[in-house]
């Protein structure tokens, strides 16, 4: 196979306008209003993606052991309070719980003021000290 053939495949398989240009000059074409429905969109992607470890990003982070155990806790609770209710919701940790418990989270942390989050963080201090 030549360079050539394997550019064009590439080309083929990875542009999206399927015309060889650049990613520079696509994104120099796209108005404020494209990006702004192209977001909306693969925010509608993203709830409704096949595999969410294949599309959507990496975040790890550390728990200690008892904050570790409230989160068991309350996927637990909710999980059970859901198939109680009779929902049609079949609650995923990984696609549901932590995806709430951070956009929950943000809500709260977007309304507090730095005070309140300098008094809140002066509770857990990294040492495992109080």
């Amino acid at each position: 196979m030549s360079g050539d053939d394997l550019d064009d495949r590439l080309s083929r398989r990875f542009d999206a306008d399927g015309d060889g240009d650049d990613n520079e000059s696509l994104n120099d074409t796209k108005s404020q209003t494209d990006m702004s429905s192209s977001t909306s969109q693969n925010a509608q992607k993203n709830k409704k993606a096949q595999n969410i470890k294949k599309e959507w990003n990496v975040r790890s982070f550390y728990l200690d052991d008892d904050l570790d155990d409230e989160v068991t806790a309350a996927f637990k609770r909710l999980d059970l309070a859901l198939s109680e209710s009779n929902s049609d919701v079949d609650l995923k940790k990984t696609r549901h719980f932590y995806p709430l418990l951070v956009e929950l989270g943000l809500e709260q942390v977007d309304e507090m003021d730095v005070e309140d989050i300098a008094q809140r963080l002066e509770g857990h201090n990294t040492d495992g000290t109080e």
